[in-house]
């Protein structure tokens, strides 16, 4: 019945992974928006903005572009980390918008973020060691 019991707290605890992921997500970090007047030219249909803090990460899959000009298709092409430079695409040519770009921020110091990133791999440890504690319980051999 321990070896039961066992498995059923690991199984709830993966199942508990998914909302483990989400909290250290907004523990890390707060959602930064900032507006941009932006104006392109005949035939350009891409901007390069200077963001105003640093993208957490620094990946342009964490930023969100939305544009007040239904004709635009923004879209986050590449980003410098160290410049704080982000490209974006699909632009209307020859038109004036508002760009409002959403992006994730920083909110704790580099030990600190590095120290809470590891955490579900302690997690996934603990399960494991869960598991492999009911196996050694489930076929220890001085067992009656």
């Amino acid at each position: 019945m321990k070896v039961v019991s066992i498995l059923i707290g690991a199984g709830i605890c993966l199942l508990m992974l998914g909302g483990l992921m989400s909290a250290i997500k907004a523990a890390r970090g707060s959602n930064f928006t900032e507006p941009h007047i932006i104006a392109t030219g005949g035939g350009i249909t891409q901007e390069n903005i200077t963001l105003a803090a640093t993208v957490m990460d620094g990946m342009n899959t964490n930023v969100i572009v939305t544009s007040t000009n239904p004709l635009d298709a923004p879209i986050p092409f590449a980003l410098n980390a160290i410049t704080k430079q982000l490209t974006v695409t699909g632009l209307n040519a020859s038109d004036t918008r508002t760009l409002t770009i959403t992006y994730p921020v920083s909110d704790l110091d580099g030990f600190t973020d590095e120290v809470v990133r590891f955490i579900p791999a302690f997690w996934i440890i603990g399960v494991l060691c869960c598991i492999g504690g009911a196996g050694y319980l489930a076929f220890r051999p001085d067992r009656d």
